[in-house]
């Protein structure tokens, strides 16, 4: 509260994408989330077309990044319904919002890995892992752990062009036009590190 008195805040520079994010800024709004049941991938997939219908542009790609519930096995019964599911979805999606030969909606799913330590089948890391793997695909086009038999739609080569990267929480909105204020913001010459 004090530090918040003393020091006001202020507006960064931004260049003008209102008409659109350029091809040289496209942005990504990651999702990184579990796949718990048919519910729940109904509720991601709403609010991730919430946020794209918010915040259309070519160049805004929306990603949700998933793993499964830990588990004793390695493969349960449920997760191959679940994941059919979650790609119908998404090609829905893509179908009902995409332009021709594009992807607007990517789903990337990864296996469970064993841990040791907790001596389950689980999700490499969970939420930063599969924060490390989406980055990793995106500057080195390694698509592993996402296409090791699991499940990844969408063309990940368009996800190579990705500049920016806008990360949500499964329940955090997304307002509308602030994701092109936000790769406007990451795009001036003055708030670049």
């Amino acid at each position: 509260w004090f530090a918040s008195l003393c020091v006001p805040p202020r507006a960064l520079p931004r260049l003008d994408f209102s008409k659109g994010i350029p091809d040289a800024h496209r942005t990504a709004v990651i999702v990184p989330a579990m796949l718990s049941s048919a519910a729940t991938v109904d509720k991601l997939l709403e609010n991730l077309e919430l946020r794209y219908l918010g915040n259309r542009s070519p160049n805004l790609l929306m990603v949700l990044l998933t793993d499964l519930p830990d588990t004793l096995q390695e493969q349960m019964p449920e997760d191959k319904p679940l994941l059919e599911h979650a790609l119908a979805r998404i090609r829905e999606l893509n179908v009902q919002y995409a332009s021709p030969g594009q992807t607007a909606f990517f789903l990337l799913h990864r296996p469970r890995m064993w841990n040791p330590r907790q001596r389950r089948w689980m999700g490499h890391e969970r939420k930063r892992g599969k924060i490390e793997h989406f980055n990793r695909l995106v500057l080195t086009g390694a698509t592993e752990p996402f296409a090791q038999g699991t499940l990844a739609e969408g063309d990940l080569a368009q996800l190579r062009s990705v500049r920016y990267g806008i990360v949500l929480d499964a329940d955090t909105q997304l307002p509308p036009q602030a994701a092109w204020k936000m790769a406007a913001a990451m795009a001036h010459p003055l708030n670049r590190p």
